[in-house]
């Protein structure tokens, strides 16, 4: 069940980058850069908890609560 987990992150975290890298390319083509810190800082701070995550579901896989049956 982990490995689900670590690829959904793993997609999440790609598109992350995706958006990280289209803001990027949108916001050097213009002279308009209001909150283009502020978008880029979370977008980082968001790839940044989603290592942690991955790293945290790889090292120690936190156990799946038992399905009521």
């Amino acid at each position: 069940m982990a490995e689900e987990h670590v690829k959904a992150l793993k997609r999440s975290r790609a598109k992350l980058v995706e958006q990280r890298r289209a803001l990027v390319k949108r916001d050097c083509t213009t002279d308009r850069n209001e909150g283009y810190a502020e978008r880029i800082v979370a977008i980082q701070a968001a790839i940044a908890a989603t290592d942690q995550a991955i790293s945290d579901e790889e090292n120690e896989p936190i156990p799946e609560k038992e399905q009521a049956t």
